[in-house]
């Protein structure tokens, strides 16, 4: 969890949040958000958060069902900042080389040990959590300001404060369906190189069918 706080998505967040809200109120470089009311900003945000809580789920669901493949033998073998670990095929059987590596033991891999699978069903639900995020900043949102428009000089503070919450929250949340965009794009292409490999293995080599 330390790590997600920590993550460029979340100071990159608060960057264009910041300025967003500072180029819109003191400089007043962005006058068509005097004309745009909370609410319909809102609407919009959570039509977005339910397309990208959707998005997610749907990606979820499919890592899950993922087939039990070499890829996936290898991902939950292996993680960030531990020994590698090689899947090989030995007449028509998978194998795990070093022997000891599914074992996960303490020794080798950490008490704290996650594999690039975990680390990708993580990516998964945490952007399903960023839609939900998205949702109550943005009703948080319209809770505070829902009476204003988006950039209204006679309620400066309020109107600033509720512009600079929810624009953290649905830039987080479009920057961690990003994320989930580019999980999915990796894996499709690990997939390909794996099964191309297969393709170009020895006759002797490949597993029966």
């Amino acid at each position: 969890m330390g790590d997600t706080l920590s993550h460029r998505n979340v100071s990159i967040s608060l960057l264009v949040a910041g300025i967003l809200t500072f180029v819109s109120f003191r400089l007043g470089w962005l006058p068509a958000l005097k004309e745009v009311e909370v609410k319909d900003f809102v609407a919009g945000a959570l039509a977005f958060s339910a397309l990208g809580f959707g998005a997610a789920t749907a990606a979820t669901v499919l890592a899950l069902s993922m087939p039990r493949s070499r890829l996936y033998l290898t991902m939950i073998v292996n993680g960030k900042g531990v020994p590698r670990a090689q899947v090989v095929q030995e007449f028509g059987e998978d194998h795990v080389e070093p022997a000891d590596a599914p074992t996960l033991d303490k020794s080798v891999y950490g008490s704290g040990f996650r594999s690039y699978y975990g680390d990708l069903i993580f990516i998964f639900l945490w952007t399903m959590a960023a839609q939900l995020f998205m949702g109550i900043g943005n009703l948080a949102y319209f809770a505070l300001s829902g009476d204003l428009k988006m950039v209204d000089s006679e309620h400066c503070h309020r109107a600033s404060f509720g512009l600079f919450v929810a624009s953290t929250f649905s830039t987080y949340a479009v920057m961690q369906l990003g994320s989930l965009i580019k999980a999915l794009a990796d894996y499709a292409s690990n997939q390909e190189r794996y099964d191309r490999s297969q393709l170009l293995a020895p006759r002797w080599e490949r597993p029966e069918e």
